[in-house]
């Protein structure tokens, strides 16, 4: 077997150059994936309901189950 012309070494670079970019490409997809779906799993949602007000202990303030509204009563 002779030796490999200059061809051949391009080519076979040419193939280790793709194999690693979509070795790559599958690892940053899987890594972001996972932080995806990390996220998801650890937003905890707010059931509708009264809570305690942490800007005034004498209060409890609505959470409309997205989002703090502007109602508050007295505990």
């Amino acid at each position: 077997m002779g030796a490999m012309s200059p061809w051949h070494w391009m080519l076979v670079c040419a193939a280790l150059a793709v194999m690693l970019a979509i070795i790559i490409g599958v690892i940053l997809l899987i890594v972001r994936v996972v932080k995806s779906g990390s996220k998801a799993a650890t937003a905890h949602p707010v059931l509708p309901g009264w809570y305690p007000d942490t800007a005034d202990a004498r209060l409890i303030r609505w959470h409309g189950g997205h989002r703090w509204t502007d109602h508050v009563q007295n505990r």
